[in-house]
């Protein structure tokens, strides 16, 4: 393993075993497989926010990478528990496929989006959908419900939407799923500005930018090669590269959302420079980690740590 794989493998396998913790893993509980422990233990909401689902995906990437010093890879339990989550996943949604985050019954584009990618990616990578079927039947409402609504120019949320609809339609053959895809590829390309931005409510965010140049990697590996999204990526990345500093920080000033974080999976893929200067920053503990991030946020960044390490060490064994 790299030194590089080291620092992302560290903060993901660490970020897991929290996660774990958040998981309501009793057999027989009427909340199985929820992750929202405010809801399933403390009981101070009353709904299960469902972003907090996308465990099943971090559970999913642990048991299956293939990465030196991963001690989850391979337990069995995780298995069990990933599918659980999804299985209360599609419990959680509303009559129409879609899922709440911040209030009962809320109808959120971007939550609907991240999980049902996640729910498509966990199915890819644990078998396929001849071992997922009751879930991708029940599933079907939600790509449905994606397929004729979006975030326009929302960026992140647009590539997240396009991974689930991109990832539904390669599981299932089904053409209508097929055709909103390449809508909603359409759709996310007519924005992409022409320094590279993916716009961010109006703007450059190198947080959000991060993230969109991570779903799109995971977009074209569900796919056939596509020029015109490859071009995307590339001056996508090159604008991402160009706000990370020697330390991998950005300037929360100048970012439209005021982030601070950066998910690497998307620069790691790329072969980007920029992804050492990231490997500087958490040498010297000056950039933020999926540890160190509250509940919400630390699983889906520990899951791009994770498929950091596993292309690093990948490249690796490659060269």
């Amino acid at each position: 393993m790299t030194a590089d794989a080291a620092l992302v493998l560290g903060p993901a396998l660490d970020t897991v075993s929290r996660v774990l913790g958040l998981c309501d893993r009793q057999a027989g509980s009427p909340t199985a497989g929820c992750c929202d422990r405010n809801h399933w233990h403390y009981r101070t909401t009353d709904f299960a926010n469902a972003r907090m689902q996308e465990a099943g995906w971090l559970l999913a990437i642990a048991y299956a990478a293939p990465v030196p010093g991963n001690r989850f890879h391979g337990q069995q339990a995780l298995l069990g528990w990933s599918q659980r989550i999804w299985q209360f996943w599609l419990t959680c949604r509303n009559g129409d496929g879609t899922v709440p985050e911040v209030y009962p019954y809320e109808r959120s584009n971007c939550a609907t989006s991240f999980t049902a990618a996640c729910f498509v990616e966990t199915v890819a990578l644990l078998g396929g959908a001849s071992q997922w079927r009751d879930e991708i039947a029940t599933a079907e409402r939600s790509f449905a419900w994606l397929a004729t609504h979006a975030s326009p120019g929302i960026g992140n949320q647009l590539a997240a939407s396009l991974l689930a609809l991109t990832g539904f339609a390669r599981l299932t053959g089904n053409r209508e799923i097929s055709i909103a895809a390449r809508r909603r590829r359409d759709e996310f390309l007519s924005i992409v500005e022409a320094d590279g931005t993916y716009p961010e409510y109006g703007g450059f965010d190198a947080g959000y930018q991060s993230i969109t140049l991570s779903t799109l990697v995971r977009v074209l590996r569900h796919c056939d090669p596509d020029p015109e999204l490859e071009a995307a990526m590339v001056i996508g990345e090159s604008r991402l590269s160009a706000a990370i500093d020697n330390l991998g920080r950005t300037s929360p000033d100048r970012n439209a959302r005021r982030t601070q974080f950066l998910y690497p999976y998307g620069l790691a893929a790329r072969k980007s420079p920029a992804l050492a200067k990231i490997a500087a920053g958490l040498r010297d503990q000056a950039i933020l980690r999926p540890t160190w991030m509250d509940d919400r946020y630390c699983i889906p960044m520990a899951a791009d740590y994770f498929l950091t390490a596993w292309e690093l060490c990948h490249a690796n064994d490659a060269g």
